[in-house]
């Protein structure tokens, strides 16, 4: 049985089923978030190895979108590596290091309208996909709320590797959400790393306050 099959069982803890693609994906993940919440540029390199582990656990659960938002952050991820060891010079500190800096509200709020105006269009058509090619795509347990996500996602990242302090708030939206959907599909492992995504991002926001307060 492959490595990638979320059918190949690791352990069995309290009636749940870890596969090692899971349990791969969550120490991945956990290494990159906290690694991200230091300001360390490794963490779009784990993060690139984590997207390859939950875009196949994505796929195999039918949540085309989160699986499709993978291979999106593959390319974040290397625009992230990018931004952060080349900065622009208008953009570096003293220690030649990308700023932290704010976004304006008027960008704030079009990336807002962009997030659900988008995320409903995707939406509707991994819907529509499931019933044109019904042998290829099953149907997803929740194409809008996996749209939405995989949008916000996308502005997170984005926001991320431009160091935008508003990337943390995003962040906390998004995990508090995404919790609650890995709890509905049983998958209690990747819920729980959430959470742990969900208290570094709050530390992370912490952090990059008073960070931004001495620049």
């Amino acid at each position: 049985m492959s490595f990638f099959d979320i059918n190949n069982i690791l352990v069995t803890i309290w009636d749940y089923r870890v596969c090692y693609l899971e349990l791969f994906g969550f120490i991945t993940g956990f290494i990159a978030i906290f690694l991200a919440n230091r300001g360390n540029v490794c963490t779009f390199w784990i993060g690139i190895i984590n997207c390859i582990c939950y875009f196949g656990i994505f796929w195999q659960q039918h949540l085309y979108s989160m699986a499709i938002l993978q291979t999106i952050f593959i390319a974040i991820n290397v625009y992230g590596i990018w931004r952060w060891t080349f900065p622009d010079k208008q953009e570096k500190d003293d220690q030649n290091k990308l700023k932290i800096t704010t976004l304006r509200r008027k960008e704030i709020f079009g990336y807002c309208v962009a997030i659900f105006l988008i995320g409903a269009i995707w939406g509707y058509m991994v819907l529509n996909l499931s019933r044109i090619f019904p042998s290829f795509f099953s149907l997803p347990p929740y194409p809008y709320i996996d749209a939405i996500l995989l949008t916000s996602n996308i502005v997170g990242q984005l926001w991320l590797a431009r160091k935008k302090i508003e990337n943390w708030i995003l962040w906390i939206i998004i995990n508090a959400a995404s919790i609650v959907l890995w709890l509905s599909l049983d998958m209690k492992l990747t819920a729980f790393l959430y959470l742990c995504y969900l208290l570094i991002a709050i530390d992370a926001l912490l952090g990059w306050r008073k960070e931004l307060k001495t620049q």
